[in-house]
C-alpha cells in the first residue's frame, strides 16, 4: 500500500457508526439543501443590497458553515474514540448546532428582508442580534481550536504522523487566526479605510481588490483547517517522506500568520 492509502485507510474504529459524526453530516446536508434553495431564490429575486444580490451573503455563509462543519466531521473520524469523545462531547455538539443554526438563520432572514446582517445598527434589536452573532462566531472558532488541540494530543501520542499533525495545526492555527482577523472587523468593518472610487470588486466573493479588505485575510486564516491537511495528503500522494512533510507543515504554519497580517494591511 502507498503512504497515502495507509493514511486514508479506515481503522476498525473508524468504520463503526459514530453518532456525533453522523449528526454533523446531517447538519451539513441541511445547510447544503438550504444553500440550494437560496440559489434558486437568488435566480428569481433581483433585489440588490449594495453591489450584490440580497441572497449572496446568505448563500456564502450557508456554504461556509457547511464546509467548516464537514471538515470537523471528517477530522473526528481520524481520531481514536476516546480522543473523539473529548474533542466533541454532547455539550460542544449542541453548542455548535445552536450557533450554526442561529448564524445561518439570521443572515438568511436579513437577506430575505433586504437589509444587512453584519454591522447593522439601525435598530436596537438588530444591534443586539449582531452582538449575538459576533459571539457565535467566537464559539465557532473556539470549537475549531478545541478539536484541533485534541488532534495534537493524539498526534503526540502517535509520534506526530503528518496528517494528524496537519489537522491539529490547521484547526488550532485556523481558529486563532480567524478569531484575530474576525475580531479586527468588529470596530472597523470590512474595510479599514473608506472605499475610494473606482472600487474593484472580485466576482462571486464580493471582496474589494483595490484596497484592503479584511475578509480576504479572514478567509485565508480560517481555511488553514483545510489547507494544511490537504498539503499532508498531497505530500503523501507524491511520496514525500514523513519527516520532510512535518517540516513542510511547520514552515507553512509559521508563514500563515505573516500572510494573514499582510492581507490585513498591517505591514
Amino acid at each position: 500500500m502507498t503512504t497515502l492509502s495507509l493514511m486514508l485507510a479506515p481503522t476498525h474504529h473508524q468504520t463503526q457508526p459514530v453518532p456525533i459524526v453522523n449528526r454533523l453530516w446531517t447538519l451539513v446536508a441541511c445547510l447544503m439543501l438550504t444553500a440550494a434553495l437560496t440559489s434558486v431564490a437568488a435566480l428569481l429575486d433581483d433585489r440588490m443590497l449594495g453591489h450584490f444580490g440580497v441572497w449572496m451573503k446568505p448563500l456564502k455563509f450557508q456554504l461556509a458553515l457547511a464546509v467548516q462543519t464537514a471538515t470537523i466531521a471528517w477530522a473526528l473520524t481520524q481520531l481514536d474514540p476516546d480522543v473523539r469523545q473529548r474533542a466533541m462531547p454532547r455539550g460542544v455538539w449542541l453548542l455548535w448546532l445552536a450557533v450554526v443554526l442561529f448564524e445561518a438563520g439570521y443572515i438568511t432572514l436579513q437577506g430575505g428582508r433586504g437589509v444587512p446582517s453584519h454591522f447593522n445598527r439601525n435598530t436596537p434589536l438588530e444591534q443586539a442580534l449582531g452582538t449575538v452573532m459576533a459571539g457565535g462566531a467566537t464559539v465557532l472558532v473556539s470549537v475549531t481550536v478545541w478539536v484541533g488541540s485534541w488532534a495534537l494530543v493524539q498526534a503526540r501520542r502517535l509520534q506526530w504522523p503528518p496528517l494528524m499533525l496537519a489537522i491539529g495545526l490547521g484547526f488550532v492555527l485556523g481558529g486563532l487566526l480567524a478569531g484575530y482577523s474576525g475580531g479586527a472587523m468588529g470596530p472597523r468593518g470590512y474595510w479599514p479605510q473608506p472605499l475610494v472610487e473606482p472600487v474593484q470588486w472580485m466576482p462571486l466573493t464580493g471582496w474589494v481588490l483595490s484596497q484592503t479588505d479584511l475578509r480576504m485575510a479572514h478567509f485565508v486564516a480560517l481555511h488553514q483547517m483545510q489547507f494544511l491537511p490537504a498539503v499532508a495528503l498531497g505530500a503523501a500522494a507524491v511520496g514525500l517522506r514523513a519527516g520532510a512533510t512535518r517540516w513542510l507543515l511547520l514552515a507553512l504554519a509559521i508563514a500563515a500568520p505573516f500572510v494573514v497580517i499582510a492581507l490585513m494591511g498591517l505591514v
